[in-house]
């Protein structure tokens, strides 16, 4: 049986960005709802903590499973956004994994 999987990225650039540079991620990534197959959740911010280690952004976003997953990273949408992000001076990190009994240790009603 196949489970969901939730894909984080953070972003993190050496100068802060200006408001046009979330802005552009914003506009580029809510061009997915609906229209990535396989895609379950989809949340991006900026941090507002300050305790991300320089990091300013994250994406996370949560898949029925790995072949939706798979079949997001070479999507025309998303390999737009990527080729902007690589355009840029951004530092990015990964995090995949499965929702599943181990790690989904409390969800909402």
């Amino acid at each position: 049986m196949s489970q969901p999987v939730q894909h984080l990225v953070l972003f993190r650039l050496a100068e802060p960005p200006g408001p046009e540079v979330e802005e552009e991620m914003r506009r580029q990534i809510s061009t997915w709802a609906g229209v990535i197959p396989g895609l379950r959740r989809l949340r991006f911010g900026a941090d507002t903590g300050g305790r991300a280690d320089g990091y300013q952004f994250c994406l996370l976003t949560e898949f029925e499973d790995a072949e939706a997953l798979a079949a997001y990273l070479p999507h025309p949408l998303h390999a737009a956004f990527l080729r902007w992000v690589q355009d840029r001076p951004f530092e990015v990190l990964r995090f995949d994994y499965p929702l599943d009994e181990r790690t989904s240790l409390l969800e909402s009603a």
